[in-house]
């Protein structure tokens, strides 16, 4: 008897301590795990608005259409429910959106949970005194819910990537390159020269890969989208062949790339999305590259990332490539942030 209560006490300790990292950001969570699609988000909100001009308004911010992929796709795919069948069926969801309107709160504003009946699930709660006040918030605040439901999305593939890491890529850029870029198993280093590699994940029917570059810090106009383009082109055109003979990748113009600055971790980057092509061959798809300046070392460092796809759709596939991206580090992060 001590002994099968010895045995069951260890199961239940391998089980504590292995299963139950699943929370947002790894935190310890015994909830069940999270059920939906990648980019899916529950409404929740009493049926007698459901049809009315607010659940009409979130529909649109939420299917805004994704930025500069081939093919239009939303960036979320939004699902309606009145509150009254907002059942257990969908309270695992990933992603959910609650409205409430109570007299009891003094103005309309967004909160946000995690974990709440599933892990890693987001919950945002939009609340307010009426449903003009909330609707007339959301369409004040739409960048920031969006913003919140696409670093729930990021969060949950970082998160992955670090469970699961690829053996030896991270090491790899850290000692050859001075950056720190989480991958997950199934990415592999197919290229490596002096300020150039080039890694992959890649399927029978899709291709997923990251280029990290870095050129010396001479111009002033370094974050304009020629310049970042001319670089670019470089470095594609010399390391990146396509699959016929005097093929090679490209950065297509018909529909130009566009760059926004922003700050990430106390630092600096351009974000250039576009399209990228391969001249002589009949393919292409999205692209999108952060590139900082390490003034330390006197360089511009790009990381980059791509998507294969054929005949699927792609918002997905960039959304893990450019989760990818985002856990760059350079020696000076910390002391930035």
């Amino acid at each position: 008897m001590k002994k099968t209560l010895l045995f069951a006490f260890a199961i239940a300790f391998i089980l504590l301590n292995h299963s139950c990292d699943k929370g947002t950001q790894g935190r310890k969570s015994m909830l069940p795990n999270i059920t939906g699609a990648a980019g899916e988000v529950v409404v929740v909100m009493n049926s007698s608005v459901i049809k009315d001009s607010i659940a009409q308004t979130l529909k649109t911010i939420l299917e805004e259409e994704f930025p500069m992929i081939p093919q239009s796709e939303p960036l979320f795919e939004a699902v309606l429910i009145p509150s009254s069948g907002f059942s257990d069926i969908f309270r695992s969801h990933r992603n959910i959106v609650i409205i409430e309107v109570d007299d009891n709160f003094k103005e309309a504003k967004i909160t946000t949970k995690r974990d709440v009946w599933a892990s890693p699930q987001t919950v945002l709660n939009i609340t307010g005194p009426t449903y003009p006040a909330i609707e007339k918030m959301v369409e004040k605040e739409k960048d920031r819910l969006i913003q919140l439901l696409e670093q729930a999305e990021r969060d949950r593939i970082v998160q992955n990537a670090k469970k699961f890491e690829a053996e030896g890529i991270r090491k790899f850029l850290e000692k050859n390159f001075g950056i720190s870029v989480y991958f997950p198993k199934g990415y592999n280093l197919i290229l490596d020269t002096t300020n150039f590699a080039w890694i992959t994940y890649e399927t029978p029917s899709t291709s997923q890969g990251i280029f990290v570059y870095e050129y010396p810090y001479t111009e002033t106009n370094t974050f304009t989208t020629d310049y970042l383009i001319e670089q670019r082109n470089s470095f594609i055109h010399k390391f990146v062949p396509g699959p016929t003979q005097n093929s090679y990748m490209s950065t297509e113009t018909i529909i130009p790339p566009v760059l926004t600055p922003f700050m990430y971790k106390g630092r600096y980057f351009g974000q250039l999305r576009g399209l990228w092509t391969v001249i002589g061959h009949p393919m292409g798809g999205p692209f999108i590259s952060l590139t900082t300046i390490d003034e330390a070392n006197n360089r511009v460092v790009t990381v980059e990332g791509y998507v294969f796809a054929p005949r699927l759709n792609k918002r997905n596939y960039v959304r893990q490539v450019e989760a990818l991206l985002l856990t760059i580090e350079l020696p000076d992060t910390e002391e930035k942030e």
